[in-house]
């Protein structure tokens, strides 16, 4: 009966404490001071939004630079670990090719304006001198077919060829046959000779002497024993030069009449000489438009391809696109490269910084936004940066946001794998109720500590942006209220005493 009784005690003094219209207060312990805080109040200020967050560095991707024309690699002005800015120069391609070709442009463009400047004032000088050579030349064509031996003439050539031969044979030879010749008119002269000297003379007289008979006999002695000594002699060079010649010109002619053009040849030859012809005199008319106009897209061609020589002739130097180190040298001094040929490759001076910012704080974290980045080897510095990109998605176990921040290194103090911390700036915002961040109480949501009545009560708030010092309280208190400035060591409901 007494346990019942007691178990009954119990269970009644269980429901007390649990019953909504008991006080939750907890009694004020017997002979303990109270905790002393200090209390401040919730005023307004201009607040400008600053997140704080820690990262990495990362370098970012590396730069390639490659040729934009085809030459060889004249000059390095570089090696590896060199640092150089946008805009100074790595290599140099060897210029000659290219100021000759700049040169040839130059001249191709002032032959083009000197053209279009004839056209215009009524002469083509150009043109006519192009039909004038286009008519020689079909007027030589037409005359060297009409002057070509006939298929008639095959045989009389053929002939004069044998002849022609056989002449040479005999100069080149021996000659029996011309000595056999000069012996026989020898002796034919002499057997005349010795006639006319047998008949008997009535009287030797002067008379006698000079009888016409004998002159003419003697003479044909000379001529004949002079024949003889020129056959027993060589041939003298300049007749077998003749015949050598008329051998030559007879197989040519030979070589001409089997060959002979057709009348269908000729004809095309006539038409030849009547297009040259009117051509010319279309050379010397006015120029037309058409040609006028050809001739000045041929100026705008010209322009073209001088201002593509010097394009080349600039591309001949090869630059930095961006600043940073040298990693790699791509060729040696004296190589040829291609175009498109990489030459050299560049690590940027600049790094970003991967953080991840809360879910609650990305409206404060936009792309564009400025940035101050410290790191622990450089104390008391600090580098600018900016907001590159936020990612588009939430993580779904973090709830945070990957965000990037380009960090700018001129004098290439930083190295990859540098844990930096960075400060994000953000918007400004006047008239904000704001807080000291150590104001904000620890606990699964942000809240407050209030005094009321002696007692610590909890206030959950909800809080804006914040720059490290302060933070905005967006719901939950009001202007002038107070707070416990330090709210450790003390939970809600504890007795407290304000100073």
């Amino acid at each position: 009966m007494l346990a019942r009784r007691m178990a009954l005690a119990s269970l009644g003094t269980l429901m007390l404490a649990c019953s909504p219209f008991v006080s939750a207060s907890r009694p004020e312990p017997v002979g303990r001071a109270r905790p002393e805080v200090r209390t401040i109040q919730v005023t307004r200020a201009e607040i400008t939004s600053l997140l704080i967050y820690p990262g990495e560095l990362r370098p970012k991707a590396t730069t390639v630079v490659t040729s934009h024309v085809a030459g060889r690699l004249g000059r390095l002005s570089v090696d590896p670990g060199s640092v150089v800015q946008e805009g100074d120069i790595i290599a140099e391609l060897d210029r000659a090719a290219f100021e000759v070709q700049a040169l040839q442009a130059q001249a191709l463009l002032a032959g083009a304006e000197a053209r279009l400047a004839g056209l215009r004032a009524g002469e083509d000088v150009e043109a006519r001198a192009e039909a004038d050579a286009l008519l020689r030349a079909a007027r030589a064509r037409l005359s060297t077919l009409e002057a070509a031996p006939t298929p008639d003439s095959v045989i009389t050539i053929a002939q004069t060829l044998r002849d022609a031969r056989r002449r040479l044979a005999e100069l080149e030879g021996d000659r029996p046959a011309a000595r056999a010749q000069a012996e026989t008119r020898l002796l034919r002269a002499r057997g005349r000779l010795d006639e006319i000297a047998a008949v008997p003379a009535p009287v030797a007289s002067p008379t006698t002497l000079m009888n016409p008979a004998v002159e003419l006999a003697r003479t044909e002695l000379r001529g004949a024993e002079l024949e003889l000594t020129q056959a027993r002699q060589p041939a003298p060079e300049a007749e077998v030069a003749a015949v050598r010649q008329e051998i030559a010109d007879a197989e040519d002619a030979l070589l001409l009449a089997r060959t002979a053009a057709a009348p269908t040849d000729l004809d095309e030859a006539r038409a030849h000489v009547e297009a040259a012809e009117a051509r010319l005199r279309r050379a010397d008319s006015l120029p037309s438009s058409a040609a006028i106009q050809a001739a000045e897209s041929a100026v705008q061609y010209a322009w073209a391809n001088v201002e593509l020589s010097r394009l080349q002739l600039r591309e001949s130097t090869i630059v930095a696109s961006v600043g940073g180190v040298i990693l790699e040298l791509h060729h040696p001094q004296g190589a040829n490269v291609a175009v498109g040929s990489a030459v050299a490759t560049i690590q940027p001076q600049h790094y970003e910084l991967h953080v991840a910012v809360e879910e609650r704080q990305l409206s404060q974290a936009r792309a564009g936004l400025g940035a101050s980045v410290t790191v622990d080897a450089y104390p008391g510095e600090s580098f600018s940066g900016t907001v590159r990109s936020v990612a588009p998605s939430v993580d779904p176990r973090t709830r945070t946001v990957a965000t990037r921040i380009d960090v700018a290194d001129p004098q290439a103090k930083l190295k990859a794998g540098l844990i930096g911390q960075v400060a994000i700036v953000g918007d400004r915002r006047s008239g904000a109720l704001v807080v000291p961040r150590e104001a904000i109480a620890s606990g699964p949501e942000p809240s407050v500590m209030q005094v009321i009545d002696g007692r610590v009560r909890r206030v959950l708030v909800r809080l804006g942006m914040t720059d490290g010092r302060v933070v905005e309280v967006v719901q939950g208190l009001g202007e002038g209220m107070s707070i416990v400035a330090l709210p450790t060591g003390i939970g809600d409901g504890d007795l407290v005493s304000e100073r």
